[in-house]
């Protein structure tokens, strides 16, 4: 049997907050705009979920998860938006946080903020509260762009937004970024990838645009009011980000994230895509220790009366087998720079996950998508933009 996570390694710790001040056209996360009472409630929900969480941790340590460790050393604020919440709620939520886990001293803690929320007194604030990372939602870096996706602050507040953070002396300022937007063509795009590298984040996340059933981009779409972005205009996008970031000073180490430095890598993120434990707290986050992974229910009003009456808030749980966690792991190699170590995925788990593949490699390597090095296989940039499609091609033995 495989191992799934590495025994003794340290977790990390997602509280999700569901709310915004405007809901984006595009966004299918579980948020709400939410009340000022909303508001308190969800703190107090939330303050009650980890005191049951954490008393467990307490009695039974990081075995009654499956993590083999009771130790944390990434917190992540992620939402919706954290920054909706006032001062004396994080530092709540942050208090209760540290009394109830055992969150290593040189912890990440990252805390997603909208430009229109950043101002000196908040960002001193947030720093003042331990909060070392910020990842700042620009998403666009021109009026026009912002209006059509929707947000609710314009350029000159996201510029701002950015000088105002490094100021305030975080140790790693990332921002995000929109691309494939119809009707915004390819100079555009690279236009706004100069102008933000210009601003100097440390880190840079760029997501394309996509269009989900049920939100109103989807419903404009189905109306014929909102054309896709053709599927090799999205491809073009992105080996052009990689490339002109590159040239800007950002590697790209995952496909939609880039780092000036080692350093400057989402610490907490990474244990996503390398099976590391995470523990998520709030509406919809998710948790995975092992081979177990399980997720609270989504709306925040029935998360919170779960939590209210005393009882679990989690919707469902999946026990994931040796071959479903390599599978996961080839797909998410595949994602990064560093690519699939067969040699180590044989230990954790049993299997080569090249064996039974062989042809496959050979097509794709001839085909300039992946370098072959011993037992590793490294997908070329062109080979990172078909990830997906790679993965869902692979077959395991």
């Amino acid at each position: 049997m495989g191992e799934g996570t590495v025994v003794g390694e340290a977790a990390g710790l997602y509280v999700h907050v569901p709310f915004c001040s405007a809901v984006c056209p595009y966004c299918d996360f579980a948020v709400a705009r939410g009340s000022g009472a909303d508001r308190e409630r969800f703190v107090g929900a939330l303050v009650e979920e980890i005191d049951l969480i954490g008393e467990g941790e307490r009695h039974r340590g990081g075995e009654a998860w499956g993590f083999g460790t009771s130790r944390f050393d990434t917190v992540y604020f992620g939402g919706g938006t954290p920054s909706a919440l006032s001062l004396g709620q994080l530092g709540a939520i942050r208090r209760r946080l540290a009394a109830a886990f055992a969150i290593d001293a040189e912890a990440e803690w990252t805390i997603e903020v909208n430009p229109e929320d950043a101002s000196p007194e908040s960002l001193a604030g947030w720093r003042e509260l331990g909060f070392d990372r910020i990842s700042l939602g620009l998403q666009a870096l021109d009026d026009s762009a912002l209006r059509f996706l929707g947000r609710r602050h314009d350029a000159a507040e996201a510029r701002a937004s950015v000088e105002l953070a490094r100021e305030a002396g975080f140790r790693s300022v990332s921002v995000d970024l929109i691309y494939s937007l119809p009707g915004f063509d390819a100079d555009w795009w690279l236009r706004t990838l100069d102008e933000a590298a210009a601003l100097g984040p440390d880190h840079v996340s760029c997501y394309e645009l996509t269009i989900h059933d049920g939100t109103p981009f989807g419903r404009r779409r189905d109306a014929g009011r909102l054309r896709e972005t053709a599927e090799d205009e999205r491809a073009a996008s992105f080996v052009a980000t990689h490339r002109r970031l590159a040239e800007l000073g950002y590697e790209g180490y995952e496909v939609s994230n880039f780092a000036r430095r080692e350093a400057d890598r989402s610490r907490h993120n990474r244990k996503y895509w390398r099976h590391q434990p995470y523990l998520g707290l709030g509406p919809s986050s998710h948790s995975f220790a092992g081979r177990s992974r399980w997720w609270n229910v989504a709306p925040w009003r029935e998360w919170s009366d779960a939590v209210e009456r005393g009882g679990s808030p989690v919707a469902g749980r999946e026990e994931l087998t040796d071959g479903q966690l390599l599978l996961e792991a080839v797909m998410m190699g595949l994602r990064q720079r560093s690519g699939v170590d067969c040699a180590e995925l044989e230990r954790r788990f049993g299997s080569d996950p090249s064996v039974g593949n062989g042809g496959r490699i050979e097509v794709w390597e001839k085909a300039g998508w992946l370098r072959v090095a011993g037992r590793r296989l490294t997908p070329t940039l062109e080979g990172m933009a078909r990830a997906d499609r790679l993965a869902a091609e692979w077959e395991l033995r």
